[in-house]
């Protein structure tokens, strides 16, 4: 072998195998071909016998590196996929185990301090710190036992969604209500459990967090069905309260009419009006409904089916098996960008895509913002959110909750029957976003609550005493020990409506007062010698007295507006910081830090299109059998804000796109009068028009 000296210029122009070896590999072909003919090739014959055997053999090689291409692409997929099995499977452990699990979650859901009746003496109240995890709440005793080494007595109550229910209770004596507040009863495992709040409003929130901590059952259903199962009305009526009370008012008359309906004319003269006027109802309504029809059915007919069980809430290992079956056969369009379930390994491109605008809304919201990083939902989570979101929204359940909510609206088993149609659906849509309305929505759990050790006074007491307080759901709590859970309860006070104010001390230089002064007159004076720990507390005391942490009616909770505020919060803040003497430029970025884990919500809706069609019991084989179309919407909301998720209210919205003309109105009541005339009786079709809303 021909050595090589190191510092001699080397023309690679000259050399062959160095130019091989160097040349950019889309030019190999051509120079190889050119460069490394056999000795004597000179025929044309010789130089094409060349050719076809360099083509075979280079279509050889990117044949085989192709291969390897292809081979290390599907192991990657065939990863990802296991991977994500093991997601899912992970997770519905971890829900199955959530009872379990209990004080081992670190993630509470909510905390604060509860009244719990006495199962010994009748009328007697005793305050609980509460906490609240998925699957679990635990309350501790207010004082520490003797013999118990400083430990507080705590009791641990399983939250399983088929063991466990909650109402709101009004406790009464001879028909005059005894409690002062609003009391809710929690029943687990048959033994009952009465809780007293402040007011109403935070018994709200204290029952849609159990509510939306209860486990083992359905992971769609919003948290209402379990813990207010009448919001909207009781069987047959509707609560004047539901913000869909007009639509279910009509939903009511028409179904009225069109199961006393005896002719064809009857029934699309009624059906008809829904092509002007849509309409939006509630599932749980809905469920109601049926299960008034199902219990009557029972009674006149021991054979009949349970009409109920078409709402029947899937275990969560079904519900995913179910699912993954459904995104093979069907469309999604996540943040308008469509996967086909059919194409590609098209489940896991659903779900990964999903995940992943989770992912990347949360950190879009939370970048740049050190206040707000902290509250970024992180990859595992995303996972947990996504399956949930799309077990909610899947072809099964959306499309068997929209044919039996039009079902128990339109059905009359003398004239017609309700299929779905052959039409091609429409791809489900998921939109994920940030939750811009924050400030304007109310909050399922206080986001404001806020704890900490702070001295105090009252306007009678002359010197300062420190106390661990506790700001839950408007409720301002003092308590003499913080660990291991707040208790000796030293005083409450109600903050929502009171005056905030502060000032800077009279009595000592470089130190600060807040004063709360409640609708009561009990005023409470809070002592602070940081600026920016005084203006922390301002921020959510000022939240909750001007009204904007806490529900005021059963339907706020459903993602709607919220009343007008008073006065702004940044006006209130303002005025504070002017107080004290500060520039008004700091105001947005207080504001910023103070309202970060609000500002880091997410929002998702969820919605999926389905057709039915309206069919004549007695069907001629042409288009007249179809009396009418309809065409459903199913929908549902989500808000995340990092370690939960909330579920709105699940609807249905219909309408009618396309009803049988006049032509087939008149016809089809000449058929029916003709029959009518067998039978020696004949009505006038004016008559026999029924009138609606």
């Amino acid at each position: 072998m021909p050595s090589i000296d190191e510092n001699a210029n080397l023309d690679l122009n000259a050399s062959p195998s160095l130019d091989m070896t160097l040349t950019p590999a889309s030019s190999m072909d051509s120079e190889f071909s050119s460069t490394n003919k056999p000795d004597g090739a000179s025929s044309a014959e010789e130089e094409s016998d060349w050719d076809d055997t360099y083509s075979l053999q280079s279509k050889k090689r990117r044949s085989h590196h192709h291969n390897k291409q292809e081979i290390a692409t599907l192991n990657m997929v065939m990863e990802h996929r296991i991977f994500l099995k093991a997601i899912l499977g992970l997770l519905a452990e971890r829900d199955n185990k959530a009872t379990e699990i209990g004080m081992n979650d670190p993630n509470m859901l909510k905390s604060g301090p509860l009244k719990k009746a006495s199962h010994l003496v009748k009328g007697i109240w005793k305050v609980k710190f509460v906490e609240l995890r998925r699957g679990m709440l635990t309350y501790y005793e207010n004082n520490v036992k003797e013999n118990s080494d400083g430990q507080l007595l705590r009791k641990n109550l399983p939250l399983d969604f088929n063991d466990c229910s909650c109402r709101a209770v009004k406790i009464s004596r001879n028909g005059v209500v005894v409690v002062k507040g609003a009391s809710f009863e929690l029943i687990v495992n048959n033994t009952r459990r009465l809780w007293l709040c402040k007011s109403k409003a935070e018994r709200r929130a204290w029952m849609d967090a159990i509510g939306d901590a209860m486990v083992g059952g359905s992971l769609t259903q919003s948290s209402n069905n379990k813990v207010n199962p009448q919001l909207h009305g009781k069987q047959g009526s509707v609560n004047s309260q539901s913000p869909y009370k007009l639509d279910l008012k009509k939903y009511l008359k028409v179904q009225g009419i069109l199961k006393s309906a005896k002719t064809k004319s009857d029934y699309i003269t009624t059906i008809q009006d829904l092509k002007s006027r849509p309409l939006e109802v509630p599932v749980q309504w809905i469920m109601e409904q049926v299960d008034k029809i199902s219990t009557d059915n029972s009674q006149n007919n021991d054979n009949g089916q349970d009409e109920k069980s078409a709402f029947h809430e899937v275990s969560v290992s079904k519900g995913v098996d179910q699912l993954w079956k459904d995104l093979q056969r069907d469309a999604i369009l996540i943040n308008q960008e469509l996967f086909k379930g059919d194409v590609g390994h098209g489940p896991e491109k659903m779900i990964g895509a999903l995940a992943r605008n989770i992912v990347s809304t949360s950190r879009l919201a939370t970048s740049g913002k050190s206040t707000t990083a902290r509250y970024a939902i992180p990859e595992s989570k995303a996972f947990a959110y996504a399956r949930d979101v799309l077990l909610s929204v899947n072809r099964t359940r959306s499309g068997g909750d929209s044919y039996y909510c039009i079902d128990t609206l339109c059905s009359n088993t003398d004239l017609v029957v309700i299929t779905p149609s052959s039409r091609e659906a429409e791809p489900l849509s998921i939109t994920v976003e940030m939750n811009d309305d924050a400030t304007e929505e109310t909050t399922d759990y206080s986001i404001n609550d806020k704890s900490g050790w702070l001295r105090t006074r009252n306007r009678i007491q002359m010197s300062w005493r420190k106390r661990f307080f506790v700001l839950s759901e408007g409720t301002l709590s003092l308590y003499r020990q913080s660990s291991p859970r707040p208790h000796g309860l030293r005083g409450q006070m109600v903050v929502l409506d009171a005056n905030i104010s502060v000032d800077r001390s009279k009595d000592k230089h470089g130190y600060f007062v807040l004063s709360i002064v409640p609708k009561d007159g009990l005023d409470r004076f809070l002592y602070f010698k940081n600026e920016s720990k005084l203006l922390a507390w301002a921020y959510a005391l000022e939240l909750v007295a001007k009204g904007n942490s806490l529900p005021s009616t059963p339907h706020r909770r459903l993602f709607g507006k919220k009343d007008t505020i008073p006065e702004n919060i940044g006006d209130s803040m303002k005025r504070h910081m002017e107080r004290l003497g500060m520039e008004d430029d700091q105001l947005e970025e207080c504001i910023k830090r103070f309202s970060a884990k609000a500002s880091a919500r997410m929002k998702i809706t969820a919605s999926a299109s389905s057709e039915f069609k309206i069919v004549t019991m007695d069907p001629q084989g042409d288009d007249g059998d179809t009396w009418a179309t309809i065409s459903a919407t199913f929908g549902q909301s989500f808000r995340l804000d990092g370690d939960r998720i909330v579920r709105g209210e699940e609807t249905v919205k219909f309408h009618v796109s396309h009803c049988a003309t006049d032509t087939d109105l008149l016809e089809g009541d000449s058929k029916d009068e003709a029959e009518g005339s067998k039978s020696g009786g004949r009505r006038s079709l004016v008559n026999r028009l029924p009138k609606i809303l």
